[in-house]
Order: structure tokens, then sequence, then C-alpha cells
């Protein structure tokens, strides 16, 4: 559990501070005032002004912001302290609101694309230092535990190496996968070694619906070839590319089919993350790409309070020459925002029940 959640954290936190320091730095090269640059949400922890921005890690592990003066328009709530700030940024020309529609594009599309631009290179750092994988290992030994299936759900973890199944010694990864295939829909053994101790566990193998067989969630080790550093970031970015097809490819198909079976949140990511890392480091180096790929994709959503959101009201802008007016805008997205937290409560509520039940 305390490597889980450590782990978690530090991915998490790496991830969001890659994609805020996007929109950050962005925008200190546009000219717009930025009064803080935040890890997590709620109460501050540590928090400490350097120049003209606070910097602060926040309670709530579970993103971040970065607050650019006048990318909403002001209210009678506002503080006074932040009024004078407005104001200040207004006279100077400094607002968000205040620059072109050119380098408001910038600064929104540069946290999305700092995500694939770290997926590349943990792929890069990957391939460079772990290899390219180039074959599946034929022992026994579990190389990936698949997150909620029913090897993970029985406790089996990567590196664990399979002696029998079903009272049936498996001498190869062959031999492993037919019987796991042959009994899907049953109840049955696994004895396994996990540092040097024998141990048993019991499960039921799903049916794959398009065998017929059984399966349990389980991939092998894989058999890496060293490359050198030119060739590692070729691969880096093809593999980065490719993922991102298959993530939006995904993405849409969980549209079409009204489906949201695969929709996961914090409790997932981190239960992904944690069986990762006792895995090792490249399983978690990989998760990380892959997970800082989703989050960009998700970014890019054409939904009200994401950065998609408002790159479309300045698409709009662009086209007509002029911006909509930033109230209606602000309302639009804090409806949105609105909307995004009630999914969060719900996504966070289906990863409470998969996980107990």
């Amino acid at each position: 559990m305390v490597l889980t959640i450590v782990t978690f954290v530090i991915v998490l936190g790496v991830l969001v501070f890659i994609h805020e320091f996007g929109h950050y730095i962005t925008a200190k090269k546009s000219g717009i005032l930025v009064s803080e640059f935040a890890l997590g949400f709620g109460p501050k922890l540590i928090s400490k002004k350097y120049g003209e921005t606070v910097y602060s890690i926040r309670a709530i592990p579970l993103g971040g912001f970065c607050n650019m003066v006048g990318e909403f328009p002001p209210d009678e709530d506002m503080p006074e302290k932040d009024r004078e700030v407005y104001e200040k940024a207004k006279k100077e020309g400094r607002l968000f609101t205040q620059k072109s529609a050119w380098k408001k594009l910038a600064v929104i599309v540069m946290g999305p694309i700092m995500n694939f631009l770290l997926a590349a290179v943990v792929f890069i750092l990957i391939f460079s230092v772990f290899g390219i994988p180039v074959d599946s290992s034929q022992t026994t030994i579990l190389g990936q535990v698949v997150p909620e299936k029913p090897a993970a759900e029985a406790g089996l973890q990567g590196g664990d190496k399979i002696i029998a199944i079903a009272d049936e010694k498996v001498e190869n990864w062959n031999e492993l996968a037919e019987v796991i295939n042959n009994n899907g829909g049953e109840v049955i053994s696994i004895s396994f070694e996990r540092n040097n101790k024998i141990q048993e566990v019991s499960l039921k193998p799903e049916i794959n619906e398009q065998t017929g067989g059984g399966i349990i969630g389980i991939y092998p080790k894989m058999v890496r070839k060293r490359i050198n550093l030119f060739n590692a970031i070729g691969y880096g970015f093809m593999q980065t590319w490719q993922i991102i097809q298959f993530t939006i490819a995904g993405f849409v198909q969980m549209i079409v089919s009204r489906s949201a079976e695969d929709l996961g949140g914090p409790i997932m990511i981190a239960s992904i993350v944690g069986q990762a890392a006792r895995v090792g480091l490249a399983n978690v180096l990989n998760w990380t790409a892959i997970i800082s790929i989703n989050l960009g994709i998700i970014n890019l959503l054409p939904f009200p309070a994401l950065d998609g959101g408002r790159l479309i009201f300045i698409v709009i802008e662009l086209v007509r020459g002029k911006p909509i007016n930033p109230e209606k805008e602000g309302f639009v997205h804090f409806i949105g925002f609105v909307i995004l937290m009630i999914l969060m409560v719900f996504i966070i509520y289906k990863d409470i029940v998969r996980s107990l039940f």
C-alpha cells in the first residue's frame, strides 16, 4: 500500500507538473502575468513567492493549476488584493485576455504537448537503458499483471513464477496459456514462487468473448534487445505516436459503444502504477508515459473547462476576428467544471466499487 501511494503521488506529480509547466512557461514568454503555479488542490501546505508568482504545493495531490491573471473575468467576490493584481496587469497589458488569439492558443495547447513530449522522452529512456522488446519469454515468469483482472484480484504480481495450474505442472508459457484457456469460467488453483517461497491462490478465469477460452490478465516477460541512443530516439517518438493513435481510437470506440466500462480515475491509476512498481522501474516508466499520453488527449477534448474547450473559444475568436464576451465564456467553463466534478465523483465511486467487488 505504501509503495502504491508513494509511486502514485510521484507519477501523478510529475505528469501534472509537466502539463502545468507547459502553460506556465509559454504564458511567461507571452508576457502574461502568472499569479500562482500550484501542484495539487485544497489548502496550501507549502508556498513561496518568487518575483511576481506564488509557487505552492497543496493538500490534495490530484491535479494542479497555473493561475494566469485575466483568464477569468473579475467578479464582486474577488478579494481586494487579487483585484489590485488584476488592475495592475490590465494597465500593463499583461492579462490573458489582452493577448492575441495565437498567443493564447500557444499557451493552452502547450500543456498537452508537454505531456506528449514527456511520453516520448520516457520511451527514449526506456529503450536506451533497457532495450526494445523483440520477443516474449517462454518461461512461466509473469511480466505484467493487468489491473482488475482475475490474476491481479487474486494477488498475483509481475515477477511471480507459475509452477502449476489446476494441479497441472507447467514448464513454459504455452502450457500455462493452454491450461488457463481450457478452464474459462471454472475456479482453478495456481501455485507460484515468489521470493523463494511457494504460494497458492484460487481464481476464476474470465471467458474471452472472441475466442471462448479463459483469460486471467497476465503477460509474459519480454525479451529485449539493446540499441543505441539515436535509434532509441526514433523508436521513442514512434511508440508515442502509435499509443496516441490507439488511445484516440479507444476513446472513439467508447463513445460509439456508449460504454463507460473502461473509464478509470485516481484509484485505478494508483492501482496500475502500484502494480507496475512491484514489477520494476521499466514498467513504472512505461505506464508513466502511457498515462501522460492519456492526460494530454483528455485535456484536448472539446469540453468546457478543459484545454480543448478553451481552444474552441480561441478558434472561434480567430474565425470571427474578435473574442467572445469573457463573462459568457467564463460561465460556460464554470458549468463545464461543475459537470467535470460530478463526473469525477462518479468515476471515483466506480473505482471504489470495482476495487471492493
